[in-house]
């Protein structure tokens, strides 16, 4: 249950900063930018679809919401695996598997996404709890490695 709230305060804290370091860095309306200061159309591309996406996603509600969706399925999880439900583990499994994904995240990030959803699903498909706590060892690994990507900082602690 630790673990969820820490990812719940990481990922609000991160979208947060996010955020606010956009709304410093933005130029003021009509203000021209500096001469030369035009990135490579290749760079600008990336550039572009990553600051469409975090002005379209990361700053929304519906976004944060979903991401708290996300922990609180994998807090679920965790709590029915501490506990030794298999069948309480693989509900909110299912659900971290097979669940509609935000559109137009970063590229670099599906990797990561990919790992929620396999190994969710592995826990969904385990006939044992030792096979379902090794798969959401993925999924927390999966998760923590998104995070890191977005720049949000996440610390794990040691589990009580």
């Amino acid at each position: 249950m630790k673990l969820h709230t820490l990812f719940v305060i990481g990922l609000t804290m991160g979208l947060t900063a996010c955020a606010e370091k956009e709304q410093a860095a933005a130029p003021a309306e009509g203000a021209e930018a500096p001469a030369g200061a035009a990135a490579p159309a290749a760079e600008a591309s990336t550039v572009e679809q990553d600051q469409a996406f975090e002005q379209d996603q990361m700053g929304t509600a519906s976004f944060i919401e979903h991401m708290h969706h996300h922990a609180s399925q994998l807090g679920q999880l965790k709590a029915a695996l501490e506990v030794g439900s298999l069948a309480a583990a693989q509900r909110p499994a299912y659900w971290l598997a097979g669940h509609d994904d935000v559109s137009g995240v970063p590229e670099e990030w599906q990797v990561h996404i990919d790992g929620v959803h396999n190994g969710a699903a592995a826990v969904d498909a385990a006939e044992t709890i030792e096979e379902a706590r090794a798969a959401a060892q993925q999924i927390e690994a999966s998760c923590i490695g998104c995070h890191v990507s977005a720049g949000i900082d996440v610390e794990i602690y040691p589990a009580d």
